[in-house]
């Protein structure tokens, strides 16, 4: 019998801060997939029973950067701490199982603006190890006197609005430099965004977090960009995954066993072929540089 027919699903909670149904439902396209929709929009999808199975390209391309540039850290067994991993936006906490599937020793902080997003999920989607759950704006918890002033972590994971619709407060270069400062050094930036040709938007976001990074003395070297072929050539609609290491620089090495990690047809920029794909905006998307 599928691990998800035990669940009772479908079952949905009224979010407070939105007004949104957050709603779960069995997926048709594998034997124990389970969807969150919020609005009626499908947000994430979780593999009952396994959690190391990804169904989205992004989360793929996030998965192959986390293998890659961050297995030694995320593995550091009998480190006077624990591997700390921030998530900004909650979903159905795909990635986070993930990480506690394949990195058993991290600890995970996870901060959503819905107060009953997360404790819902895990009511009827359980983890092993409970997440540190954090409800508040992302913006506002990443400034000065926010609830995570002063802290930094390994790994920190972006996947809030990924759109021109977009809160400006989410996308400026402000609010990218505060991510970033959450940041460890020689850990790992990681965001999620999506647009539509001819991709304005996403090329004035990587900008922006380029320019970011670079006032924490972080090089064009030091990040990347993957997504498919037809995404980066702005040719079809899709999802980008950003990636930066804070003050060290990404080897062509780690480049090359991402874009061998796929999904195909698919590409990985870096350096200065990735400072020109972020400059090619067409209509002149402007850039938010403060909230």
């Amino acid at each position: 019998m599928p691990a998800r027919e035990g669940l009772g699903l479908p079952r949905s909670q009224r979010l407070s801060f939105s007004g949104s149904l957050a709603e779960l439902h069995l997926d048709d396209l594998t034997e124990d997939g389970v969807v969150l929709s919020i609005g009626g929009a499908e947000q994430s999808h979780v593999e009952v029973g396994d959690p190391g199975f990804l169904l989205h390209d992004y989360l793929i391309r996030m998965a192959a950067v986390l293998q890659t540039c961050a297995r030694e850290r995320l593995s550091a067994r009998g480190a006077h701490q624990a591997p700390q991993i921030l998530h900004l936006g909650a979903g159905a906490l795909t990635l986070p199982r993930w990480l506690e599937h394949h990195f058993p020793e991290v600890e995970q902080t996870v901060l959503d603006i819905e107060p009953e997003l997360v404790e819902f999920v895990l009511e009827h989607l359980p983890m092993r190890t409970l997440p540190h759950n954090l409800i508040a704006d992302a913006a506002a918890a990443i400034a000065p006197g926010g609830v995570l002033e002063g802290r930094t972590f390994d790994v920190v994971v972006v996947d809030l609005f990924n759109s021109a619709e977009a809160p400006a407060q989410l996308t400026s270069t402000q609010f990218h430099a505060r991510a970033f400062e959450q940041v460890a050094p020689g850990g790992l930036l990681l965001m999620n965004l999506g647009d539509e040709p001819p991709m304005d938007f996403v090329r004035a976001q990587v900008a922006s977090l380029l320019e970011a990074s670079a006032g924490l003395g972080t090089s064009n070297d030091s990040a990347l960009l993957s997504a498919p072929t037809d995404v980066l050539e702005a040719l079809a609609e899709g999802n980008l995954t950003f990636a930066a290491r804070r003050s060290a620089p990404l080897e062509q090495t780690e480049l090359n066993a991402i874009w061998a990690a796929g999904p195909h047809p698919g590409d990985v920029l870096s350096g200065e072929e990735l400072h020109q794909w972020a400059q090619q905006a067409t209509r002149g998307f402007p850039r938010r540089t403060s909230h």
